[in-house]
């Protein structure tokens, strides 16, 4: 191992400089998703109507998923950072034009946009940082960047309920904008992204679109680890449902308990950010996926089943934050998996498939869980959702044995069909780094 590559990521000034882009676009993104819904809730007085625009946040995502990708592939990284960002900060200011109910459609219209915009941005983000960094840092790089998830949210979510209340509308959106536009300053002094041939893998833009989803069916290592990573996505739809169900149903709480768990899951997150490259050493992507599924499952079935022997506040501060370790290390697992194991030709597709799929899948755990908590209850419902992560821990077992990744081999990704004429044309697939392309534009 080089000395270069035993630094941690962020000692890097390029990803250094993503990380800190990606850090104000998710806490512009959660200050949006705190408070659109709560001006929503206030203009209509329609429960259905808000849960329209929470359900908007997810969908548009199964349609442009696989579009996104192929631009993906085929754009310079860096410009499609920067332009992504910029039209999410243009989009907001269309909002100010809503002061009644018959106005609703240009929220569903500018909540739609966004949502497919963060799909682009985070399939880019995430392609672009598996090209910064060296193979054994990528761990590392992935908590980071997953860190970036509970930050926005720890700052953002309460953020967005102060700016709503104390100021209006007009500061929510103003404050969004600005952070966007930040990220797209940010995004535009990393350096252009390596060169990988012309068309980004398939010259023919309408044919190549379905690329990413057919390797995903083909790689092994692809198909396992989205087999758990869609588990997850039903199970975390389901939490977003029945989290706040718990608070106030089960633990006795309000707003501001609901508030202060889903916050300290960060702090957790900390540890995790700083274990996870110490663990994947030692235990290889694939297990640490395995043991923080299963640990995460395993702390949330504790959480939702104490709740019959004790309400104390306490307690599931420190439940909460204990959760924070192991879905860090699930979430730099994975996705650290989906990269090594996507020839870079496709990469950008493949991520973008798994992310609006993971959308769709998310969207149905939320219905799932409204169905389950009125049918059988609350906590039944929680348990179901602890269940489901479970099995995707011991899926991951089965079909991701072993600390290498199946379908690889030293020379990279397994192929796929149109990945060798990918590579025909120029591109350069390459999984195994001591040095990454981007050092030498440093």
């Amino acid at each position: 191992m080089t000395g270069s590559a035993a630094r941690h990521p962020l000692r890097e000034a390029a990803f250094a400089r993503l990380w800190v882009s990606g850090l104000l676009t998710e806490t512009g993104k959660w200050v949006l998703q705190l408070a659109m819904p709560l001006y929503v809730l206030a203009l209509t007085r329609s429960a259905l109507v808000t849960s329209v625009v929470a359900m908007l946040g997810l969908l548009p995502s199964l349609v442009v998923a696989p579009v996104v990708g192929a631009l993906v592939d085929r754009w310079d990284q860096r410009r499609f950072l920067v332009s992504v960002s910029v039209a999410q900060a243009a989009l907001l200011p269309v909002l100010l034009l809503v002061d009644d109910p018959g106005d609703l459609w240009l929220v569903y219209l500018v909540v739609g946009a966004e949502a497919a915009l963060t799909v682009a941005f985070e399939s880019v983000k995430n392609v672009a940082l598996s090209t910064m960094v060296a193979e054994e840092q990528l761990v590392s790089a992935n908590a980071a960047i997953g860190l970036n998830v509970s930050l926005g949210r720890l700052v953002g979510s309460p953020l967005g309920g102060l700016l709503l209340s104390a100021a209006g509308l007009p500061y929510v959106l103003g404050f969004g904008s600005g952070a966007f536009l930040v990220a797209a300053a940010l995004a535009w002094t990393i350096p252009p992204s390596p060169a990988r041939g012309k068309g980004g893998g398939d010259a023919r833009f309408l044919t190549g679109i379905g690329q990413g989803l057919r390797t995903l069916r083909e790689v092994p290592m692809l198909r396992g680890t989205f087999a758990c990573v869609a588990l997850l996505a039903v199970a975390q739809g389901m939490f977003v449902v029945l989290f706040l169900l718990f608070v106030t149903d089960l633990i006795d709480g309000g707003d501001a308990q609901a508030g202060l768990l889903r916050g300290v899951q960060a702090v957790g997150g900390f540890a995790g950010t700083a274990t996870a490259g110490l663990l994947t050493r030692r235990l290889g992507a694939p297990r640490l996926l395995s043991v923080g599924v299963l640990v995460f499952g395993a702390v949330s079935a504790l959480t939702w089943n104490l709740s019959t022997v004790s309400v104390g506040l306490g307690v599931y501060v420190a439940l909460f934050t204990a959760a924070g370790v192991p879905a860090v290390w699930l979430a730099a697992a994975w996705l650290s998996l989906i990269q090594e194991s996507s020839p870079l030709p496709v990469r950008g597709r493949v991520m973008a498939s798994v992310l609006g799929l993971s959308d769709g899948l998310q969207a149905l755990g939320m219905l799932a869980a409204g169905l389950l908590s009125g049918a059988a209850g609350t906590l039944p419902a929680l348990n179901i959702q602890a269940a489901l992560i479970l099995a995707a821990g011991f899926l991951a077992m089965k079909l991701l044995p072993g600390g290498r990744t199946n379908g690889m081999t030293h020379g990279g990704p397994a192929r796929t069909a149109g990945t060798d004429q990918a590579e025909s044309r120029g591109s350069t697939v390459t999984s195994t780094r001591t040095r990454s392309p981007w050092d030498e534009r440093q």
